[in-house]
């Protein structure tokens, strides 16, 4: 059965100065917001839909997720749909079947925000597109990139180069700029972690080898700068544009944690987290192992100023609290068991 709720978003209205409840939002709006969501099955950004959705629903904002049917269940964040996200609209189904995208909007507001993070060729969010051109009040479709796509290394910027031929996801950021002029704009994520999360290699790496006393094996001198992002503040991000979208409109930004922590630093975080002496060794840069970030001597981290300064964002979270000792990531990598057992390192290149 589907769960539904109407709510509304006022970008305006109110006299200066005087807040709008949402019993005034909705009186003094003549449309309401409704925005869609379509959510990939997992990954790296498998959690970002979750968190999107509440973001929007604390701005008033009619949400109706499509979510990619060949996700489990029964996995995080999917199995807390029912009793996280009871107010919004949720349809499994394949994103790239046109009927079921409709028969997902059939009956609800008319759709003013799309937020796509699912396409990995534009040929995949021809549905959500077909459905924001055909909506009277749309106004802004929000793709969500990636920042695999940068050529460069080290710090990078969102008009740095890009991998040619083109990646999928870059071609999808041709296609929205070609068919939504003034109407799309695109986040490159990194890095990404969080208490739902279905993708948990990057942080688990460390603490793997941390608890079990076993060497964490850093490329170079392990001073290359990582940007770690809890998925609240990129959800928070996105939902920025709501309210927004003549800011946002036929922007790319980059997408992540403004502080940067180094390999080693990490490293640390996660010995400490476990109680043991940190026991990094070090391999020449480049070195091909089991590592999960850039094994390059100059890193691989986007710079995110554009984002703060245009949109107004600021991250809530941090890294090296949510690693600590204590922290939530580092709690919950114990309490599932996963510094027990049989370890594989023979990728490690120790």
């Amino acid at each position: 059965m589907l769960l539904s709720v109407v709510a509304v978003l006022s970008f305006g209205g109110a006299p200066r100065g005087v807040p709008l409840t949402r019993a005034a939002a909705w009186r003094a709006s003549p449309r309401m917001a409704h925005a869609l969501i379509v959510q990939n099955k997992g990954g790296g950004h498998g959690e970002i839909g979750f968190h999107l959705a509440k973001a929007l629903r604390a701005k008033g904002v009619d949400v109706t997720i499509v979510q990619d049917d060949g996700a489990k269940a029964t996995k995080p964040p999917f199995s807390e749909y029912a009793s996280e996200l009871s107010d919004c609209n949720i349809v499994w189904c394949s994103p790239k079947d046109g009927a079921a995208v409709s028969a997902a909007l059939a009956g609800k507001p008319p759709l003013t925000h799309v937020f796509e993070n699912y396409a990995k060729e534009p040929a995949d969010c021809a549905p959500a597109l077909a459905a924001a051109l055909a909506s009277p009040d749309f106004k802004l479709f929000t793709f969500v990139s990636s920042a695999g796509m940068y050529k460069a290394k080290g710090e990078l910027f969102e008009d740095g180069p890009v991998k040619e031929p083109p990646t999928g996801q870059r071609e999808v950021e041709l296609a929205l700029a070609d068919k939504l002029a003034g109407k799309w704009c695109a986040f490159r994520p990194q890095y990404i972690y969080g208490p739902l999360t279905n993708k948990r290699d990057y942080l688990d790496w460390f603490l793997a080898r941390a608890s079990r006393g076993l060497p964490q094996p850093l490329p170079g001198d392990g001073s290359q700068p990582a940007s770690l992002t809890h998925c609240a503040d990129v959800a928070a991000l996105l939902a920025s544009v709501a309210g927004q979208e003549a800011k946002a409109a036929g922007q790319i930004f980059n997408c992540a944690a403004p502080a940067t922590l180094t390999y080693r630093q990490v490293a640390e975080l996660a010995a400490a987290a476990s109680g043991k002496p940190a026991n990094i060794q070090y391999l020449p840069a480049g070195s091909k192992t089991s590592f999960p970030f850039r094994p390059n001597s100059e890193g691989f981290y986007v710079n995110v100023e554009k984002a703060q300064s245009v949109l107004g964002w600021k991250p809530t979270h941090g890294i090296a609290a949510d690693l600590a000792q204590g922290g939530f990531y580092a709690q919950g990598f114990f309490a599932l068991g996963l510094d027990k057992g049989e370890l594989d390192t023979s990728e490690d290149g120790l």
